[in-house]
């Protein structure tokens, strides 16, 4: 959580946690966090936020399927040049 004031010095706040995460925070790591969070909230607003198969490697086929199909689309928007290769992710068997 972002501290609210930051002009004010370490040895004026209250709190010996607070003047702990004075030492601890890293911004970046924290703005690299909120862009992680945004790209699954738009993945999941495109692609449903449920997966429908049951087993463990056939979860794994579908979620991949979804993360091409996002690049796929990003690029499209972004009007790049799209080669599709069509390739067997992996094998079910049962």
């Amino acid at each position: 959580i972002l501290q609210k004031r930051l002009d004010v010095p370490k040895h004026r706040r209250k709190g010996t946690y607070r003047k702990k995460t004075i030492d601890v925070f890293d911004y970046g790591e924290f703005l690299q966090r909120n862009k992680i969070e945004t790209l699954m909230s738009m993945f999941k607003k495109r692609f449903g936020s449920s997966i429908k198969s049951r087993h463990h490697k056939t979860q794994k086929v579908e979620f991949l399927t979804r993360v091409i199909a996002f690049n796929i689309d990003r690029l499209i928007r972004l009007n790049k040049k799209v080669i599709l290769i069509i390739i067997r992710i992996t094998r079910v068997s049962y």
